[in-house]
């Protein structure tokens, strides 16, 4: 009889879940087991590069070490730095009653957002939680903080134009708990600000500004003597940008269509990559992470000759959200596009002195910002 075989990866460092599927029956197996395929596997340097030419003080150069997904040592399912909370016994009868404060306490292996979880209200921490082998636990082990300098260059002329420096905490993203499902259901899941360790430019240097018209070549230099390198070019900014049936209220586009919205726009650079983020306004001013994906262009438009994007935005609850189009360079895209495979280095544009290939890439990135609002189409 045919094995069906299904490897699942519940935890991953940004690397798509791999499964593994044959035709017959069902078996779950850990991914602790396959360690002995990997015992001679050496850990990497990763540099994830991006220059935002929208405002360069937004530029980040991200150095990890690569890590195994079977390192137990880092992934063990447990709560280690005890930061996660259970349910609360409001009424004092050791055990979760619907209608109390869940906290982390919500379960895994959610089927929908119907679906009864594993573990959830039982008082334990469970793998696949809130706050069980998150971001805040791991992130700091993997970053390499320890570049001797990381420095910024015209890449023809050598001319010095920045230099970065470490910031534990220079950027951030949201990662969102619990059941999958429309929009509107999944709008109020818990979710956590997570931030993060990389170099970013010097206050002295945050205002310059970028020239499309040169490319750009960062140099870091490692605690060991290693210069690593990689050039970029810089990317333009989103343009023609429409929406069917919407109008612009000052800096806000509105659609009166309920919860619908149609929308094309341009690469204003010859690249056919344009990242979308869609963030939840709060009255407040904070924002929650909604939406984001890569969009791909195939074609080009007719009238420009440019890239041309089109998107669909349905089921959206009603609301005000941050909208962000992203134009971003070919070689960046396509690393980002291709899954990031470990094997295949020839997507990196980084090398060392040697000329060997380090894993990752450096790009440039220009974004178009505004709000969107959702009304109702009967006011």
């Amino acid at each position: 009889m045919n094995k069906h075989i299904q490897l699942i990866f519940r935890k991953t460092t940004g690397l798509s879940l791999l499964v593994l599927l044959f035709i017959g029956c069902t078996e779950e197996m850990s991914i602790a087991d396959f360690a002995e395929y990997y015992k001679n596997y050496k850990q990497e340097i990763r540099i994830e590069g991006l220059l935002d030419n929208d405002n360069f003080a937004n530029s980040i150069i991200r150095v990890d070490r690569t890590i195994l997904v079977t390192d137990t040592s880092l992934y063990n399912g447990r709560d280690d730095n005890g930061d996660w909370v259970s349910y609360t016994d409001e009424n004092g009868n050791n055990r979760w009653d619907e209608g109390e404060p869940l906290n982390d306490d919500i379960g895994y292996n959610y089927g929908g957002p119907n679906d009864e979880p594993e573990g959830r209200g039982n008082g334990i921490a469970d793998a696949g939680e809130p706050h069980v082998d998150d971001y805040i636990e791991i992130l700091h082990q993997i970053h390499d903080s320890t570049m001797v300098s990381v420095i910024l260059r015209e890449a023809a002329s050598q001319n010095f134009v920045a230099e970065f420096f470490w910031e534990t905490q220079a950027a951030e993203f949201d990662v969102i708990y619990g059941p999958g499902g429309p929009p509107e259901a999944m709008a109020s899941n818990p979710y956590i600000t997570y931030h993060y360790g990389a170099y970013i430019p010097a206050p002295e240097y945050a205002g310059i500004s970028l020239d499309e018209n040169l490319e750009y070549q960062m140099v870091l230099t490692t605690s060991e003597g290693r210069i690593i390198t990689a050039s970029t070019d810089i990317v333009g900014p989103p343009v023609n940008i429409f929406w069917e049936n919407s109008n612009w209220v000052g800096d806000t586009l509105v659609s009166n269509n309920n919860n619908y919205a149609f929308m094309t726009w341009n690469n204003s650079s010859l690249s056919s990559f344009c990242a979308v983020y869609m963030d939840e306004y709060f009255v407040d001013g904070s924002t929650k992470d909604f939406y984001g994906s890569l969009a791909v262009s195939i074609f080009s438009d007719d009238s420009t000759g440019l890239p041309q994007f089109q998107g669909n935005f349905a089921g959206i609850p009603l609301g005000l959200y941050q909208v962000k189009f992203e134009s971003v360079n070919e070689i960046y895209g396509n690393y980002v596009y291709s899954g990031l495979p470990l094997r295949d280095r020839e997507l990196s544009n980084w090398r060392d002195q040697d000329g060997n290939v380090i894993l990752g890439a450096l790009g440039s990135k220009t974004a178009f910002d505004f709000y969107l609002r959702f009304n109702s189409a009967n006011g």
